[in-house]
Parts: C-alpha cells; sequence; structure tokens
C-alpha cells in the first residue's frame, strides 16, 4: 500500500488514491458501520499527509459512505432499514429511466456472456465464496444495462447507488441468497434480447421488488 502512494504524483492523485481505497475497504466490510474514522491513524497507515485524506473523507461523505459529525470525527455510516429503502426507491425509477434509453444500444454480444455468467450460478452451493461472486456479477450486470444511457450524470448517480447496494449485501454475507435473484435477472436478459418493453418494465419490477424484499430482510436480522 505505502509503495502504491509513493508512485502518486500530486496533491490531487493522493486524494483519489486515499479515497479509493478507504472505500474499497468499506464496501467490503473491513471498515464496519459506526467505527470511527481518525485522519491521523489514515494518514500514518498510508504514508500520506492529513489534507488529502481529509478531503478523501469529504468526498465519502457526498457518496454517502461516512458520516462527518463537527467537533467529534468521522465514522462509517449506519446501514439502516429507512436508508435501504430510501436507495431502493431512487435505484428503481433511475435505472429503468435509464434502461428505457438504453434499449437498442445494449450490445448483445456481450449480454448473451453476462447471460451465461447468471446460468452458472443456478446449481451452485450458496457458500461466501459464491455470494462473493454473484455480486461481483450482479454489479457488474446492472452497471452494464444502464452505460450506453447516454446521460453521463446518471450514470454517476446509479454508479454510487450500485456501489452501497453492494456495500449492504456484502455486510450481511451469510444471509444473501442467490437462487432466486438469478431467475430474475435472467428473465430482465430474455426480455431485452426481445426487445418487449413491457416486458422488460415487468421484469425489472419484479427484480427490484424481490432484491429490496430479500435485503430488508438481511439488515433487519
Amino acid at each position: 500500500m505505502k509503495k502504491y502512494f509513493k508512485d502518486l504524483g500530486n496533491n490531487s492523485s493522493l486524494k483519489e488514491g486515499a479515497y479509493k481505497i478507504i472505500k474499497l475497504q468499506i464496501i467490503t466490510g473491513n471498515l464496519k458501520p459506526g467505527r470511527w474514522l481518525r485522519a491521523e491513524e489514515l494518514s500514518k497507515s498510508l504514508n500520506i499527509s492529513n489534507p488529502p485524506i481529509r478531503e478523501a473523507l469529504n468526498m465519502l461523505e457526498r457518496e454517502g459512505f461516512v458520516t462527518i459529525i463537527p467537533r467529534k470525527g468521522v465514522k462509517i455510516a449506519d446501514v439502516t432499514f429507512q436508508k435501504v429503502g430510501e436507495l431502493f426507491e431512487i435505484r428503481e425509477l433511475l435505472e429503468s429511466f435509464a434502461l428505457k434509453k438504453s434499449i437498442g444500444k445494449i450490445p448483445l454480444k456481450k449480454l448473451e456472456k453476462i447471460e451465461y455468467e447468471f446460468k452458472e450460478f443456478i446449481d451452485k452451493i450458496e457458500n461466501d465464496k459464491n455470494r462473493i461472486q454473484y455480486l461481483d456479477l450482479d454489479k457488474k450486470f446492472h452497471d452494464f444495462l444502464t452505460e450506453n444511457c447516454g446521460n453521463k450524470e446518471l450514470i454517476k448517480l446509479l454508479i454510487n447507488l450500485s456501489e452501497r447496494i453492494y456495500w449492504f449485501r456484502s455486510l450481511s454475507l451469510s444471509k444473501t441468497s442467490f437462487n432466486n435473484a438469478t431467475k430474475k435477472h435472467l428473465a430482465i436478459i430474455d426480455s431485452i434480447k426481445k426487445n418487449d418493453k413491457k416486458l422488460i418494465k415487468e421484469s425489472m419490477k419484479q427484480h427490484f421488488k424481490g432484491a429490496k424484499k430479500s435485503l430488508l430482510r438481511e439488515v433487519k436480522s
């Protein structure tokens, strides 16, 4: 990690590097919700000065990963029942809109490759290794569906939502189930291949409904 930072040149690069590393540690669950972060400790462990660390933490707060409390410090944001519900409500609206704009622009060869990857999960054992692989594929799929919508700002918003939902799922990895979700993803892919807008809308609706219910159950437990 220290060697990586030695190769970074200016203050902006240091900020981006710190941001990516801290964010990855949060998303993968190495830094748990509610944990306090000390800029001085992060600075020491990453071998860079405080200013880039503080800038990175400000970026992470804007994205919803940390909470900055005046005169107290910075802590990893809590994952709540309400927050999950709100994020899914926003995600369903934005992703459905982005997918609608992407129809006709989605590369079918790449879609079929992802379809094949999902089919491999139908009979897989639900252990932690396979769950992590599934979460990676799920994120890859949703990012792929909307990357051709032609709206860069919308894509940025969806990437953030996708990362936060991945984070929530990784926190309750042992409770994550992918068998039913895999079938719903395959239904979405089938509707896109058929270019059936009504079917696409319905399959997306069913997927979001199931994913939201599953994650709320995981968070509650």
